[in-house]
């Protein structure tokens, strides 16, 4: 009886083993149209290369803006220039991750206490607040208060300069700021248990005022986990549920699979980038990174060699080129998708299809093939190797790697085809390919008996 397997398409891996489904790392489907030879490929994600290696690292936070781009390097703020030669600009206090934003002229820094802007070639401090997230909207500076529900913002372009009476309360609910946000020129202003919307309603005395009714019961676990991306702003709510803002109304987007990890976090950091059309928030747990696919609406995870997670934690388009910053060190890398690992550290792609089970009757599996893009050699990877291993006890125990050929260059006709794989009930398959080469997975048949 010859079968199609069903394809893997997301992270489907929870609280329980018995129940798991399929998973994708460092992969993630991508839809085709209906003339395609299969609707639904998975496809590595791209690789990075070294583009800068920026102060000691890690990075905290990159902005571009006036063709210059601004990077926080550890404890310092550097411009680089289009040729990766860094310049030290000053010292910007903490090591958490900041939040930044600028008005045209003058870019502002906010650590979570102390409040930076750099302007005219001197970098200041001359905030009288402790500050935690910084926004730009119609011309003004805004700044949440930290451990506060305050917001104050600068002069109309000059964000050296501040009123004493230009201070905002959100006092829609008794909570705390987590942070602001600028989405489609409204304000948001994310709360512990609440968000509430503003706008500029051009007052002179003070211009920001709530949204009529845009009040919403939905709070921040973190205010790093907020990004903007698709003209809409991700984060992860106060219940450990991952949203995106619908107009007024937060929609959730995570699963229950994600959600079993966000219930014992202890922070969120996210970031966000656009490649060839997908939309990607990639959102960075304790101890797993999970990203999210706004093409398809799935979710996969990601990780770099030997780490649980995936060191890179930024992304900024700069120069006309979309770069990676490093979680750990000071790098960031060139993306592209024709570059086949990160910065020559091999890339696990590992695909884990939903599980095989016909029945209660055991079966014969006599072959199991994984038709993948064949013949992908190059001057690096003379002979790329795809491995398969199953679990017949729901992945408590595996059996031996089986290994074969990607096919050499030319090959295109190769065939990844293992035979004689015993008796099951149930079995889930793994297949991983670690080369350096181009990889892409199609589909996978199976002849039981």
């Amino acid at each position: 009886m010859a079968l199609k397997q069903a394809p893997a398409l997301h992270y489907g891996q929870g609280r329980s083993r018995h129940w798991g489904g399929s998973k994708l790392v460092n992969c993630f489907a991508e839809m085709g149209g209906l003339d395609k030879r299969e609707q639904i490929a998975v496809v590595c994600i791209p690789g990075a290369t070294e583009w800068a290696d920026i102060g000691t690292g890690p990075i905290r936070g990159t902005h571009y803006f006036g063709g210059v781009l601004y990077v926080v390097s550890g404890t310092t703020l550097y411009s680089v220039t289009s040729a990766g030669v860094e310049t030290s600009i000053g010292t910007i206090v903490g090591t958490a991750p900041v939040s930044m934003a600028d008005n045209g002229t003058q870019l502002c820094i906010a650590t979570g206490s102390t409040g930076y802007v750099y302007s005219s070639g001197s970098l200041t401090a001359p905030l009288a607040y402790s500050v935690s997230t910084v926004s730009y909207i119609d011309g003004y500076i805004v700044w949440t208060v930290a451990d506060s529900d305050q917001f104050f913002i600068s002069a109309l372009d000059d964000a050296l300069t501040y009123d004493a009476a230009d201070i905002g309360v959100v006092e829609g609910s008794p909570d705390e700021l987590v942070g602001a946000f600028v989405l489609q020129r409204d304000m948001l202003f994310f709360g512990e248990t609440s968000l509430e919307i503003y706008y500029n309603s051009g007052n002179p005395d003070f211009p920001f005022q709530r949204q009529g009714n845009a009040f919403i019961e939905r709070g921040c676990f973190d205010r790093n986990s907020i990004v903007k991306l698709d003209n809409t702003a991700y984060f992860v709510g106060d219940d450990r549920v991952v949203y995106l803002i619908d107009g007024y109304r937060p929609q959730r987007i995570s699963t229950h699979d994600i959600e079993y990890h966000l219930a014992t976090a202890t922070q969120a950091h996210a970031f966000g980038y656009v490649l060839e059309g997908h939309s990607f928030y990639c959102l960075e747990l304790d101890e797993i990174t999970l990203c999210y696919d706004a093409a398809t609406q799935l979710w996969h995870q990601r990780q770099t060699y030997l780490q649980d997670i995936w060191r890179m934690n930024g992304a900024v388009v700069a120069y006309g080129n979309l770069y990676f910053t490093d979680g750990i060190s000071g790098s960031l890398y060139s993306v592209s998708n024709d570059v086949f690992s990160e910065d020559g550290t091999a890339i696990l792609m590992d695909v884990y299809p939903p599980v095989i089970e016909l029945g209660r009757d055991r079966v014969a599996m006599y072959s199991y093939e994984a038709v993948f893009e064949m013949g992908v050699a190059n001057d690096d990877v003379s002979d790329p190797q795809v491995m398969l291993r199953y679990t017949d006890n729901n992945g408590h125990t595996w059996s031996n790697e089986m290994w074969r050929s990607l096919g050499v260059a030319g090959g295109h006709a190769t065939r990844a085809v293992w035979r004689g794989l015993g008796v099951f009930r149930q079995r889930q398959m793994h297949m991983r390919v670690s080369d350096a080469v181009r990889r892409l997975a199609i589909s996978y048949y199976m002849e039981l008996g």
